[in-house]
């Protein structure tokens, strides 16, 4: 199947909901639920370390450990997502398979496959 908008081909598309039928959801590894908010807490941790090593005395050790902590979580839970990824890859291949409305984001054309 072509993901794409058969009058614009843009990839920004999406599916439309069908009243009366029920689609199968992807499931989402629970490790990618843990992996995100880790990765943004560490994104935070470091702008915060830089800009106490610009604008001050340096990142204090309390800091300085619970970024290392988070990192090691971070590595924890990309492993582990790295492990639930081919599972998360069927799902979503069987959740666009079985979806007949599309619509394009761009152009708003719908079309059913």
């Amino acid at each position: 199947m072509q993901y794409r908008c058969p009058k614009c081909q843009s990839p920004k598309i999406m599916p439309v909901s069908q009243s009366g039928n029920v689609s199968a959801r992807p499931v989402v590894p629970k490790s990618l639920v843990f992996l995100i908010p880790a990765v943004l807490i560490l994104l935070l941790l470091v702008s915060i370390s830089i800009a106490m090593w610009l604008f001050g005395n340096g990142a204090g050790s309390i800091l300085q450990i619970s970024t290392v902590v988070v990192f090691i979580l971070c590595v924890i839970a990309g492993f582990m997502f790295y492990r639930d990824l081919p599972d998360f890859k069927i799902s979503m291949q069987s959740f666009m398979q079985s979806q007949k409305k599309w619509k394009c984001r761009e152009c708003h054309h719908e079309w059913e496959i």
